[in-house]
């Protein structure tokens, strides 16, 4: 995507201020994911089991749909909407039309399906699932069509609509009607499906308000961007988009279908944890991404693998720390959202090792997409999802959860390792350094030994934080040069990837 996006009638929005911006969106996100889970996980593992397998469909089908148009509205902006131009609503146009037809016509099969889906994929949830897809399939083409927009908004110069509506008002609103429904008692599938769903429609009226703020209503000819270029250019992404989300969120349907919906309650509501830690790596690889476009564009490889090598160390010195605590303290953690969930709690173990693998990795993938490499990065997140899949048929009917988050942490495995071979035969560029490995040491050396000592309670993640914290905060600052910090070869970005901030609940 572009760094900048095109002119805006107010003008393109900084850096700072952009990154600032997702950084409240991203806490919002979090702490409303965090809530709708516990409030969920209060009626039992099987209700929350039969909420998490209908909004993974609903936010699959609704990213899916958006066609790759987000990011192609955000590349082909600058030439529509520059002067002399047709101006941004032709080409927002063109770009809505197959999104819209697509969106209802999935929207509509999805309602009349859910009955069969539900079948499939529970056999005691039949009918919680079949209500709350139902309640879900007008939110899917609202979905498709303002996450559309908010790509719109970006390519006319602004973060602020993308982290307002997708991160804010969407999952808060979400958080909100829910949160009311459960302080009156326990509400029943259709509430929640709507409480769920009047939030995403509410959105695409906001989406629309910052679109005609920001000039995007403006026209003056038919599209500058011809259809067939357009669509051309948006094609890999439509299916990088969809790989991408599934990657995400289809693990907890299968573990319905194969385990079951009280198991794909306790599997949704425990990785959770992990999407947090996710957003995490998801913030500095993002930060990374300018400078490294910068450096391969100017085939400057020595700066590109600098700005890799340093981007690696400081996600392994920020994210190690989190998942370190979430693999040795995995009880207390499971306790917050219901007791009942504590039996299952050491698939955050595995799930964390595995995120851990995808830290050490550095940004990647990133990387191989500012390499020009996207269909090599295709290939790595379609056999990431066929290796989550084929493993979850294998080992999840025998082993449960644990064989589930196994397959799991496989897959990212998979998909890194992939991405650092074609890095590496591509341009050479490599993470591994003085600086990775010290990280590495240094993180394990600070909150290891105090995982150990410290009691499993709510407490001993709280010693984990201050004491092992505390020791690394004091290695990194005497190392401080090795880091890198205080230099400025990294700076925000504030674009980001199509389907960040619209994962939804």
């Amino acid at each position: 995507m572009t760094g900048s996006g095109a002119g805006s009638r107010h003008g393109n929005q900084s850096n700072a201020a952009a990154s600032s911006v997702a950084l409240m969106g991203a806490i919002v996100t979090t702490l409303a994911s965090f809530g709708t889970a516990y409030l969920v996980s209060r009626s039992g593992s099987g209700f929350a089991g039969a909420f998490f397998v209908s909004t993974a469909v609903a936010t699959i089908a609704g990213n899916s749909l958006t066609l790759g148009t987000p990011t192609g509205l955000v590349y082909f902006m600058a030439k529509a909407a520059k002067e002399g131009a047709s101006g941004p609503l032709p080409l927002i146009t063109q770009a809505l039309k197959p999104v819209a037809l697509f969106a209802v016509a999935a929207g509509a099969l999805l309602f009349m399906a859910a009955p069969s889906f539900a079948g499939w994929v529970s056999a005691d949830r039949v009918a919680e699932i079949t209500t709350m897809i139902r309640w879900f399939s007008p939110a899917v083409p609202a979905w498709a069509i303002t996450a559309s927009l908010l790509g719109a908004t970006r390519g006319l110069g602004s973060m602020t609509p993308t982290v307002v509506v997708g991160q804010i008002l969407r999952p808060g609103g979400q958080l909100l009607l829910i949160g009311l429904l459960f302080a009156r008692g326990e509400p029943a599938a259709w509430q929640v499906g709507l409480a769920w769903a009047l939030p995403v429609l509410a959105t695409l009226v906001v989406a629309v308000f910052f679109l005609s703020r920001l000039g995007g209503l403006e026209r003056s000819g038919p599209s500058s961007v011809p259809s067939a270029e357009f669509w051309a250019y948006t094609r890999s992404r439509a299916v990088s988009t969809s790989l991408s989300i599934a990657l995400e969120r289809v693990d907890v349907i299968f573990v319905s279908a194969l385990i079951g919906s009280e198991a794909s309650g306790v599997y949704g509501a425990l990785t959770r944890y992990i999407a947090a830690g996710n957003f995490l790596i998801f913030a500095v690889a993002q930060a990374a991404s300018v400078n490294l476009r910068r450096a391969l564009a100017t085939e400057n490889f020595v700066r590109a693998g600098a700005v890799l090598r340093q981007t690696t160390s400081w996600l392994i010195l920020m994210a190690w720390p989190y998942f370190l605590a979430l693999a040795f303290k995995p009880e207390p953690l499971a306790n917050l959202l219901n007791s009942e969930f504590v039996a299952d709690a050491g698939i955050l173990t595995i799930l964390a090792v595995g995120m851990m693998v995808s830290a050490a990795a550095g940004p990647i993938d990133v990387t191989l997409l500012m390499l020009g490499k996207s269909r090599l990065s295709l290939v790595g997140i379609a056999a990431a999802i066929t290796t989550d899949i084929a493993l979850l048929f294998v080992l999840a009917p025998r082993y449960g959860l644990v064989g589930a988050a196994v397959a799991w942490a496989l897959s990212v495995a998979v998909q890194n390792a992939l991405a650092t071979f074609f890095v590496y035969r591509t341009a050479k560029l490599h993470v591994i350094g003085r600086a990775w490995v010290v990280a590495a040491l240094a993180t394990l050396a600070a909150v290891v030994p105090v995982a150990f000592l410290a009691p499993n309670q709510i407490l001993g993640l709280v010693i984990i934080a201050l004491v092992g914290g505390g020791i690394l905060g004091a290695t990194v600052w005497r190392l401080r040069s090795l880091f890198g910090f205080g230099q400025t070869l990294l700076v925000g970005a504030n674009q980001p990837p199509d389907h960040i901030g619209e994962g939804g609940l």
